[in-house]
């Protein structure tokens, strides 16, 4: 079985310009999270799905850099350019998350991997991780039949093509007690997610992409003032999430 990670990644934020490409101990974010994931010996292929708009030429050239792949697509429809990354490179189970989530965890990426292979759910989750560690399986057929029900072209939030129409097999990943954090967040959306990233790459240092969650949690829990960085940008984020979650089929 081919797997694939597919980073959806865009520049064109306005709330943290150019935040993809913002650098941390002298490296841009996005190279630190490809770092990451090429430590998981279970992805076969590293995949930037950007979008065709000239603003994204940068990613390109960064997947070029780092030897990893990319594919262009839809600039509003995601769930149709993670489909057409996933057949264009014959990806047969597909993992996902954005690009503002550097740390991302490598030990759920296995995690959802052997969930798949023992329950063939066509999406997997690990919500109850914090936010920025956690991620996406997604069964490419269930991919392209999301593609083919709905009728809207931005699905920028597509998790509710999944969850609430009755069609697909969801299955939610129960998260330890130990590793449930409601209140961290290590996702790049806003100036202070950005300062509360320089803290933990600051102590870690070059090495931080090869950290377990159980460290960098460990770090945090040892200092709560960091916590409170970005705490505020979990409520605007949300506020964010709500009006862009609808679906239309």
């Amino acid at each position: 079985m081919r797997i694939g990670f597919l980073i959806t990644a865009r520049m064109k934020s306005t709330r943290l310009a150019k935040k993809l490409t913002l650098e941390i101990n002298g490296r841009q974010i996005i190279r630190w999270m490809i770092d990451r994931l090429k430590q998981c010996p279970s992805i076969d292929d590293i995949i930037i799905c950007t979008s065709t708009n000239q603003q994204d030429n940068i990613l390109v050239e960064i997947a070029s850099e780092e030897g990893i792949k990319v594919f262009r697509g839809s600039e509003e429809d995601v769930i149709q350019r993670l489909y057409e990354a996933s057949k264009y490179y014959n990806v047969e189970y597909a993992l996902n998350i954005t690009a503002d989530c550097p740390l991302v965890s490598l030990e759920y990426i296995d995690i959802t991997i052997d969930k798949y292979k023992q329950t063939n759910a066509d999406l997997i989750r690990s919500l109850e991780l914090p936010h920025g560690f956690f991620l996406y399986g997604l069964k490419v057929e269930a991919m392209q039949k999301v593609c083919e029900i709905k009728k809207g072209t931005n699905t920028e939030v597509w998790g509710k093509y999944f969850t609430d129409t009755a069609l697909f097999n969801v299955l939610d990943i129960e998260i330890p007690d130990d590793l449930k954090r409601p209140d961290y967040r290590l996702t790049l959306d806003y100036p202070d997610d950005y300062e509360f990233f320089k803290r933990i790459y600051t102590h870690f240092g070059q090495y931080t992409y090869k950290k377990s969650i159980y460290e960098i949690i460990g770090f945090i829990d040892e200092h709560p003032e960091i916590v409170q960085i970005n705490k505020h940008c979990k409520q605007l984020y949300k506020e964010r999430f709500d009006q862009q979650n609808n679906i239309q089929v």
